[in-house]
């Protein structure tokens, strides 16, 4: 069996499907979409759209140039069809993101798998990105009762973790009580300058910290280490933190992230808020450690420190859980069940 994965370079989790896919045997190869931005589309098309939708000239989310096979969406389109007639796969897998190549993949006999990772979940555009496939995932539980509800065949699927990438470090210090990963926004800061209040012991990453924090400078600064930290790096972060705070861009959005897994996969102890889905994977304080708002995180990171035992033990429970049960070999089992399913309804109906 050939598979036909498409998808951005980062994260890598085309990359990581691939790995697992080759590990059953099933032979892979990767549409990488974002090599497909034309020179074009990023200094004319784009630019030109900004202005009209500035001057009001078209809708927010409006596109002169929606016919254009230059646009993105059209050029990442032609260029997985042809993808596909040089690499003749078996069956395709399509993470959302970008809804491109609907007319063209709808008419594709093959069984076709999308997979949706994005926030964004308003309901036109989940059907746009759903519509040509014969089975959609969604990490939110929120579009699939919304895609349900509009006929369509969707399943909830949530993220996984490579634990070759993700693990326990042996012999790495422990030198900061709390890591943050992540762009700042409202809520984050909030939570961020509470877990400030009980340790200084902190490493914040992520874009804009620095210029839009309201957080005072003089605490922030030795805390804050950089824009981005990614791969064996952040694997490294994860294991010099006894916690890593993770806070939703806003307060129970739907969707768990990555850091639900890797977090625990690389041994430390996850403090998170609450998002919609979390019980249907974890049971708090069991495998991670849950709060409400700021003044709960305060309390809840205060007595996690003050009791290292209760730290470990919930730690080591939340690795040992994900480690078995939300790994990649697990997911691409699922993948294969569905691609099996779908396989099975188009012989009984043909």
């Amino acid at each position: 069996m050939k598979v036909l994965i498409a998808y951005h370079r980062f994260p890598p989790i085309a990359e990581d499907l691939k790995k697992a896919f080759v590990s059953l045997g099933v032979e892979a190869e990767i549409f990488y979409t974002t090599d497909y931005e034309h020179w074009f589309y990023r200094r004319i098309i784009r630019k030109v759209n900004r202005h009209a939708r500035n001057l009001r000239l078209i809708k927010k989310g409006g596109d002169l140039f929606k016919r254009h096979p230059l646009n993105l969406v059209n050029y990442v389109g032609s260029n997985f069809e042809q993808a596909l007639a040089r690499y003749q796969p078996d069956a395709v897998l399509v993470i959302h993101g970008l809804p491109f190549g609907e007319s063209f993949i709808s008419g594709l006999s093959l069984p076709k798998i999308g997979w949706h990772l994005e926030p964004r979940d308003d309901l036109p555009y989940l059907i746009e990105n759903a519509k040509p496939y014969d089975i959609y995932n969604s990490y939110s539980q929120k579009d699939v009762d919304q895609l349900i509800g509009a006929g369509y065949d969707c399943r909830y699927l949530t993220h996984a973790v490579d634990p070759e990438k993700f693990h326990t470090e042996a012999g790495t210090d422990r030198i900061y009580d709390l890591a943050f990963v992540g762009n700042w926004s409202p809520w984050r800061d909030e939570v961020v300058k509470a877990a400030l209040e009980v340790t200084d012991k902190v490493a914040v990453y992520g874009g804009y910290w620095l210029k839009k924090s309201a957080i005072p400078r003089s605490v922030l600064k030795p805390a804050y280490k950089g824009k981005e930290i990614i791969g064996a790096e952040l694997n490294r972060l994860f294991n010099q933190s006894r916690i890593v705070l993770n806070a939703s861009r806003t307060p129970k959005s739907y969707g768990l992230n990555m850091r639900f897994f890797e977090v625990p996969a690389a041994g430390s102890l996850m403090l998170t808020d609450e998002v919609p889905e979390l019980e249907k994977h974890f049971v708090p304080q069991k495998h991670l450690v849950v709060y409400k708002d700021a003044a709960e995180l305060k309390q809840r990171l205060r007595e996690l420190l003050n009791n290292p035992a209760s730290l470990d033990a919930i730690r080591l429970a939340g690795q040992s859980l994900v480690v078995q049960q939300h790994n990649y070999r697990r997911m691409v089992e699922y993948f294969l069940g569905q691609f099996r399913e779908i396989a099975a309804k188009k012989s009984a109906s043909a």
